[in-house]
């Protein structure tokens, strides 16, 4: 027999901590809500000692039962019945012990809708704030099972048996619940069932959802004591952290500190990779004899993959230091403080997880949007999240940041490549929420929606789980380097090496000018000749053309784009980085060097607006439902790009 078991609840109320330690997948968890926008499916890990095979199924998170934005509706899609395969044998409602009054009027409408299949799980009780006797008040009083427990202390043998022994038969839904005629375009599966009502006066929807607060806080009142305590401290660490002037001056102050800790912390560990990488590259070249598998495995392979892995240390820390910032509970406030901004360019304090997510990958960010409720504020969202910087641009920027801008104080005070860095996230998120304007004002006229959000009491971060997430992250940025990266590192070598010239073509030729006469001669020298004089009025040449060209796959494959294409054109062997070689390249008719300051900002402000992705076009598709839209935002960016880059590198040169 196979079972299938549902955890809804409250956003940010611990389901997808639960659902992490029963089933031993990595799925992202936060201090923060509009995390989980979509059903994640996993197994039991306790399945193998069992004939029954227990399925948990980790739903957005909900209010009640009447959606306000598409995750939502996906979590009644499946409540309901109504998706493919959404036939389930319990529902676990999770309540956060914190919000334990709140949380009951959903309690209240699901035990309407469903009976005895559904069970509660009070989570967070980390001090056993609820006695055995108090929980059994809460099953009298509701008529419902329960279980108090702490992710935390991962207690997974008592929450499976538990789910175990609460399974007995299919759910078969005796209830009803009643929705408005609005509530029915987040719902994707819609159809008529006896279950739902419709209700074209969505006054008389919000009556019933407030009769079950008032029969919430009858059961409330006899159990639960808050902790005045954390809510003390709460309350005036609030007062500073979302005061509109002292918070926002804090807000930049945190996150210049986290950019500055980037360089000042990761320095000596990419000093140390990038020396590692070196070494590898000499230990080959000088057991190898000259020949096609040398090149493809010292300009190809480590030039490539070993240009990109030097980067995994400011990976690790950045996210290190989100997770800290995540867990304490401090993110929901920078969307408060956000939402001032945000709501002078047509969108809400939604928006900020949404475009936070974005910092990571545009493509988590993108579908966070879903928990925005009003469509037009949800597509303009969409349509500048690309522009936030996400992870996949830091390689770029760390590199050449840290071979152009000098390690130096400005101001006395501010450590130039960190305030560099800090520019290049302010600009994409400025424009990006610029961007957002001009279609809240066009495109998307509408009135702003309001905005709410619960504020979490603060906590202590776990540096358990923020060394979890950062090593999560480096895991994957290596993986993608060893997969991915390596695979077109090798295309490149090969589009980089072939043709060759003919003997007589390098006849009395020198060894410096043979390795550029045949990088020009090869598939990916005419590519980058032919794109040449779009890329001259900002400043480079065939090779960075190539580069970009390269990274539209991915961004962080222009830095292995150079460190290939620069180690074949490079002859000298001193030159091991790929730093030292950019530094080192001159210009083929004037002898000045290629690179310069202007010339490196031309390219990172082109990074910063360009649409590099496949990957994020291809999940702009799927959400925004054509590729009218997505082309547009392709073809708008890059016209930023160009002109941004055209600007910066006049004003520098």
């Amino acid at each position: 027999m196979n079972s299938r078991v549902l955890f809804v609840g409250f956003p940010n109320s611990g389901k997808s901590s639960l659902f992490n330690i029963l089933s031993g997948q990595r799925r992202k968890v936060t201090n923060y809500s509009g995390i989980t926008v979509d059903a994640a499916e996993g197994d039991l890990l306790s399945n193998q000692n069992y004939e029954n095979k227990v399925r948990i199924v980790d739903l957005p998170g909900m209010y009640n039962l009447v959606p306000t934005s598409i995750d939502e509706g996906v979590s009644l899609n499946n409540l309901l019945n109504l998706s493919p395969g959404s036939v389930y044998h319990l529902v676990a409602l999770v309540i956060d012990i914190e919000r334990f009054e709140s949380s009951m009027s959903l309690c209240l409408a699901l035990k309407k809708l469903m009976g005895d299949k559904l069970i509660l799980i009070i989570n967070k009780d980390d001090k056993k704030l609820i006695t055995n006797e108090q929980r059994i008040t809460i099953e009298k009083l509701t008529g419902l099972r329960a279980l108090t427990t702490s992710a935390k202390k991962s207690n997974i043998r008592e929450i499976d048996r538990f789910l175990r022994d609460s399974i007995s038969g299919e759910v078969d839904l005796s209830g009803e619940i009643t929705l408005s005629r609005e509530s029915l375009e987040y719902i994707p599966d819609f159809r008529e069932t006896p279950q739902v009502k419709i209700e074209e006066d969505t006054k008389k929807v919000l009556e019933l959802i407030n009769d079950f607060h008032i029969r919430a806080r009858e059961i409330v009142d006899t159990i639960v004591k808050p902790d005045s305590r954390k809510a003390a401290i709460t309350r005036k660490l609030d007062k500073v952290l979302i005061h509109p002037l002292w918070g926002t001056i804090i807000f930049f102050i945190i996150f210049y500190l986290i950019f500055n800790s980037i360089y000042e912390w990761a320095g000596p560990l990419m000093d140390g990779v990038d020396a590692l990488v070196g070494m590898l590259g000499d230990w080959v070249a000088n057991i190898l004899p000259d020949g096609y598998l040398k090149s493809l495995l010292v300009d190809g392979v480590i030039a490539g993959v070993g240009g990109v892995i030097i980067f995994a240390p400011q990976i690790g820390i950045l996210f290190l230091l989100l997770s800290l910032l995540e867990q304490s509970g401090y993110i929901s406030r920078a969307a408060i403080l956000s939402d001032r901004v945000m709501s002078f360019f047509g969108l809400n304090g939604k928006a900020f997880l949404p475009y936070l997510s974005g910092f990571a990958c545009s493509i988590p960010g993108i579908m966070a949007a879903r928990t925005i409720p009003s469509r037009k504020e949800r597509i303009a969202t969409i349509m500048t999240i690309p522009m936030i910087t996400c992870s996949a641009r830091l390689p770029v920027y760390i590199l050449l940041i840290g071979t152009f801008v000098p390690d130096e104080k400005v101001f006395g005070f501010f450590n130039a490549q960190a305030l560099s860095f800090f520019f290049l996230y302010f600009l994409g998120s400025f424009f990006a929420l610029f961007m957002a304007l001009i279609f809240r004002l066009s495109y998307f006229k509408g009135q702003t929606s309001s905005f709410f959000i619960d504020l979490p009491f603060y906590q202590r971060p776990s540096l358990r789980v923020a060394f979890a997430m950062a090593f999560q992250k480096v895991k994957f940025f290596c993986k993608k380097a060893g997969t991915i990266i390596l695979v077109l590192s090798i295309g490149i070598w090969f589009a980089s090496t072939f043709p060759r010239l003919s003997p007589s073509e390098v006849l009395n030729k020198s060894p410096d000018v043979v390795a550029s006469m045949q990088l020009q001669h090869s598939v990916m020298g005419r590519i980058g000749k032919a794109i040449e004089p779009a890329l001259k009025p900002i400043g480079m040449d065939w090779k960075m053309g190539v580069g970009l060209l390269v990274a539209f796959g991915a961004r962080e494959l222009f830095v292995s784009t150079m460190g290939t294409i620069y180690a074949l054109g490079e002859v000298d062997e001193e030159s091991s980085t790929l730093r030292e070689r950019l530094k080192l390249e001159k210009d083929e008719v004037t002898g000045e060097p290629k690179f310069n300051l202007a010339v490196a900002w031309s390219i990172l402000i082109f990074f910063v607006f360009s649409l590099q992705c496949t990957s994020t076009l291809a999940i702009l598709r799927r959400e925004l439902g054509n590729w009218k839209q997505p082309m547009f935002m392709f073809t708008y960016m890059g016209i930023l790009a160009w002109v941004g880059s055209y600007i910066a590198y006049n004003l520098l040169s």
